[in-house]
């Protein structure tokens, strides 16, 4: 629409809107008047179908005459962006003048213009100094003045595509060398592909190392010692393998017997020496030397500690105790310093509840029935009967 904000008039260059361009042209003489003392542009629009010099004379005859009048005719595409910066910079610079115009046409203007004072300094020498502009900023004045064609997404590539479209990402690496992009094994390691730097002797090393295998294997390299081993040691093999079965027997009646409950009660009895050596003697265990093994002197030493806290007389305020470990107020604690601490923190916690034991019946405590936030303060109009 032609307005102040965007001043600009549109129209097709082709038949796409169900209209010819003279039924446009008879539109816009129509509705001209409105936007009188305005300023206009008129934009042939899809230029990436058709241009205005490959129009018929008729046609091309339409926007010879607009120009001729003085407004201005700017070829645009909205699906390309042509011409769409350009638009974008002369509305910009009409608006501009347009608004400096009607300021100058106020009476104001002339008390503003006696304050101004235009200072044209002389020149020194002869020496040129052209304004400078960074780089930056003419870079962009480039990008804005040139109609590049918009860079094809991946969701445009597949509209535009259909159902042939692939996503394709490895075409995006950036890569030393371009032709890695499509590699079948796309190993990419510091810009080089992995498979490219491969042995290609490497097959025929692993059938070398696999033919010294199997002469290692018909050599006896990798047979088991089982066959050298004396009686004795075939005796103990196969006596462990026994064990192992009846232990796994035992842990599976075990099971059976109380599927609910645990597998080992916290009252367990302790399990009799004599009942233990009938269980290995079944086992097919000799006991013969049973008072040097290895379980019986572990039981008499034993039976020997449990003796000596007999028979330590313990003291009015610590227990008997094993000497290995440290009273539990000291366990975890560095040093004596850091155990005053510890204990200075203890009576502290417990000042509340020695207190709340204290307490006797007249020890009364009355709770705000009336809290202060509820019944203090301005209140709204009303009732106040659900106080």
């Amino acid at each position: 629409t032609p307005t102040l904000a965007s001043p600009a008039l549109s129209t097709r260059l082709v038949d796409q809107c169900g209209h010819t361009l003279s039924q446009q042209l008879e539109l816009f003489n129509n509705i001209r008047p409105l936007f009188a003392n305005k300023p206009l542009i008129v934009l042939a629009n899809k230029c990436d179908v058709k241009k205005i010099s490959e129009l018929s004379e008729e046609n091309q005859k339409i926007f010879v005459d607009l120009i001729a009048e003085g407004i201005t005719v700017i070829e645009t595409s909205s699906l390309t962006e042509e011409g769409v910066m350009q638009v974008k910079a002369e509305a910009c610079d009409r608006l501009l003048a347009h608004r400096v115009d009607t300021k100058m046409k106020t009476k104001k203007v002339h008390d503003v213009l006696n304050r101004l004072h235009l200072a044209v300094p002389t020149k020194r020498d002869q020496k040129e100094r052209p304004p400078f502009i960074p780089e930056g900023a003419l870079l962009r004045r480039k990008a804005m003045e040139t109609n590049a064609p918009k860079r094809k997404l991946e969701r445009d590539l597949e509209v535009e595509l259909g159902d042939d479209y692939t996503l394709d990402l490895q075409k995006y690496w950036d890569l030393i060398n371009p032709e890695e992009k499509q590699d079948k094994i796309p190993e990419v390691w510091e810009g080089h592909n992995i498979a490219d730097y491969i042995d290609p002797e490497i097959m025929k090393r692993l059938e070398d190392l696999e033919r010294e295998e199997e002469l290692r294997e018909k050599a006896g390299e990798y047979d088991s010692e089982e066959e050298s081993e004396d009686e004795e040691m075939q005796e103990i093999r196969k006596l462990a393998s026994q064990i192992r079965e009846k232990r796994k027997l035992k842990i599976l009646a075990s099971k059976e017997k109380d599927t609910q409950g645990p597998r080992m009660p916290r009252t367990a009895k302790k399990v009799d020496r004599a009942t233990l050596e009938k269980e290995m003697v079944d086992l097919g265990l000799d006991m013969t030397d049973k008072d040097d093994s290895h379980y019986a002197q572990r039981s008499r030493s034993l039976v020997r500690k449990r003796k000596r806290e007999v028979s330590a007389p313990p003291t009015s305020r610590t227990r008997s105790q094993s000497a290995s470990r440290p009273p539990r107020d000291q366990s975890g604690v560095r040093d004596a310093k850091m155990l005053k601490k510890v204990k200075t923190m203890m009576k502290s916690s417990q000042k509340e509840m020695n207190r709340q034991g204290r307490k006797g019946e007249s020890d009364r405590h009355v709770f705000d029935v009336k809290p202060k936030h509820l019944l203090a303060g301005k209140r709204k109009s009303g009732t106040t009967s659900h106080r």
